[in-house]
């Protein structure tokens, strides 16, 4: 059944966590071009052909389109003091609409072709994160989850990705991801990478139930995943619900990017959306953008946007930020700290 719409529903109010958010996709056009200049790179002289660079046209086909608006910002993130600049012009803008906790993620990997190493890579994100935070205006915290990528040649990469977590896991790093092309490079090809992260103690999230079937979430959940990025092909799957409710997984929702990448199919507008399909099987889920530029969005206006497709209810939202809390790559005395300043947050509001 549809949400009972109530009047004045202030989507801002509960807007206060981004778990699933691509530094690479969330660049502003003063980001972009400020960093193009640092780079070197050439820019169309019109603005609006810059955005088309950067946004996810309105005729996204697939994942491997919605891909492609990751080139220009990827190129214009090959050195120190884009890595520096772009991550703490984020954390600002995080800040500014009121997040009170954000996990960024990105491949440092895909920033080598300037010299740096890839340790060089995490430091300099790691310090704009920081800066970003020290002039916080509300006091977000930020942390960083460092992101595999799915592809061919790159196992030694993804490697050193997993070693560099642990070198600085808990000192701005909290975790691994995969993430990338889905349908073209599956989940079963990364059994041995998360066995070794596993041993490693680093906790990690997956890209699953994207551009891929459920028995990619299956694999997900065998490798130990704490979380999966997306999973919304699993809405009309008991098993891997129950799956998930037993391993206590969260799955992280990204509404407009998963109708831009057409993730499920006959799913094209908000209303059709089904994200009541989990909640109404108790499977945890919270809302993100997953890239705030591509998809052209916040976190405000995804709540909004299932306000007003009428399905979820206010006290979903509220459900639902809590929910991201307790999922949080966090200690446990951390997170309760969270959950207080959030529910006195969601009280004074």
């Amino acid at each position: 059944m549809p949400a009972a719409i109530i009047k004045n529903f202030d989507a801002r109010k509960y807007a206060l966590v981004d778990l699933h958010l691509h530094l690479d996709g969330s660049l502003s056009m003063a980001d972009a071009i400020h960093m193009a200049a640092i780079e070197g790179v050439s820019l169309p002289a019109d603005r609006s052909e810059i955005e088309k660079l950067l946004v996810c046209p309105e005729n996204c086909k697939s994942l491997n389109d919605y891909l492609k608006c990751f080139v220009l910002p990827e190129s214009i993130m090959q050195s120190r003091e884009t890595l520096v600049y772009s991550a703490k012009s984020l954390v600002k803008r995080l800040d500014e609409q009121g997040l009170i906790y954000a996990e960024i993620r990105f491949a440092p990997q895909q920033h080598l072709k300037k010299g740096l190493t890839l340790d060089e890579v995490t430091v300099a994100t790691m310090e704009g994160i920081e800066a970003g935070m020290a002039e916080s205006k509300n006091g977000i915290k930020v942390q960083l989850i460092l992101s595999c990528m799915r592809g061919e040649g790159n196992d030694a990469l993804n490697m050193e990705t997993v070693d560099v977590a642990r070198k600085y896991l808990g000192k701005g790093i909290c975790a691994i991801d995969l993430a990338g092309a889905e349908a073209l490079f599956p989940t079963s090809k990364y059994r041995e990478l998360f066995a070794y992260v596993k041993a490693q103690g680093i906790p990690f999230t997956i890209h699953a139930g994207e551009a891929d079937g459920v028995e990619s979430m299956k694999l997900a959940i065998e490798y130990g995943t704490s979380r999966i990025g997306h999973g919304i092909r699993s809405y009309n799957d008991k098993a891997t619900k129950e799956l998930l409710k037993q391993h206590n997984i969260c799955l992280g929702f990204c509404p407009t990017s998963n109708l831009q990448t057409k993730a499920v199919a006959g799913v094209t507008t908000m209303s059709q959306y089904p994200l009541q399909a989990f909640l109404n099987d108790g499977v945890d889920v919270c809302i993100n953008t997953d890239s705030m530029s591509v998809s052209n969005t916040t976190v405000a206006r995804e709540l909004q946007q299932l306000y007003d497709a009428g399905i979820m209810t206010e006290s979903q939202a509220r459900w639902m930020v809590l929910t991201a809390i307790r999922h949080a790559f966090l200690p446990d005395a951390e997170k309760a700290s969270l959950l207080s300043k959030a529910e006195q947050r969601l009280q004074n509001d």
